[in-house]
C-alpha cells in the first residue's frame, strides 16, 4: 500500500528533473543520464518507471496537465467562483490561464519544445492533440454555460486556445515591455466577453 505514493513521488522528482532539463537543453539533447542526475536517482530508476525517454516525455505532458487541472478544479471549487456572474467566471478563467499558462515562460518554453518534437513524433502530437482536444471542449462547455449556443461556444474556445498559444510563444520571442503582452490578452478577452 505505501508503495504508491512513493512511486507517485518518485515520478513527480522525475518530472521536475525533465522541466529543469527541458530549460536548459533541447529534448533531443537531453539523455535519461542528465534527468536522472537532476531527479537525484540512478538512471535505472527511470528504466523501472519508464520504457524509454519518449515515455517519460509522454507521461511528463500528462502530469503537466493533471498539474493544472487539478489547480482549475481548486478555483473552480471555491466559494467566491460559485457566486460569480458567468461573465465573471470567465474573466476568472481568462485570469488563471493568463497567469499561470500563457505567461509563464518556463512553461511555453518547454512546451515549443514539446510541439517542436510532435511535429515528427506522431505518439508525441497523439498526446498533444487528445490534451487540446480536452482542453478546448471544456473551456466550450464553461463557455456555453452562460446564453452562449454550443457551436459558438466550441468555436470561440478553439480561437481562445490558439491565440493563448501564440501569445505564449510571443512571451518566449520577446523580452519584457518589448511589447505588451498583457495589454494585448486584455483587449483580446475583453472582445470575447463582448461577443458572448
Amino acid at each position: 500500500m505505501a508503495r504508491k505514493p512513493v512511486r507517485e513521488e518518485r515520478k513527480k522528482q522525475i518530472f521536475r528533473a525533465l522541466d529543469q532539463c527541458l530549460l536548459e537543453k533541447s529534448f533531443q539533447q537531453t539523455s535519461i543520464k542528465d534527468i536522472s542526475r537532476l531527479a537525484g536517482v540512478n538512471h535505472g530508476v527511470l528504466h523501472y518507471y519508464f520504457t524509454s525517454k519518449e515515455d517519460v516525455l509522454l507521461q511528463y505532458i500528462d502530469y503537466v496537465v493533471e498539474d493544472f487541472k487539478s489547480q482549475m478544479q481548486e478555483l473552480m471549487s471555491s466559494e467566491n467562483v460559485s457566486r460569480m456572474s458567468q461573465r465573471d467566471f470567465i474573466k476568472e478563467v481568462f485570469r488563471f490561464v493568463n497567469d499561470r499558462i500563457t505567461l509563464n515562460r518556463d512553461l511555453s518554453k518547454i512546451f515549443i519544445e514539446i510541439w517542436e518534437i510532435g511535429v515528427h513524433n506522431e505518439a508525441v502530437r497523439d498526446k498533444l492533440r487528445n490534451t487540446y482536444l480536452e482542453w478546448t471542449q471544456t473551456l466550450a462547455r464553461n463557455i456555453a454555460g452562460g446564453s452562449t449556443d454550443s457551436e459558438t461556444a466550441s468555436i470561440m474556445s478553439i480561437a481562445m486556445v490558439a491565440f493563448w498559444e501564440g501569445m505564449a510563444l510571443f512571451s518566449t520571442i520577446f523580452r519584457n515591455g518589448e511589447i505588451r503582452l498583457e495589454e494585448v490578452l486584455g483587449r483580446f478577452q475583453q472582445r470575447i466577453l463582448e461577443i458572448l
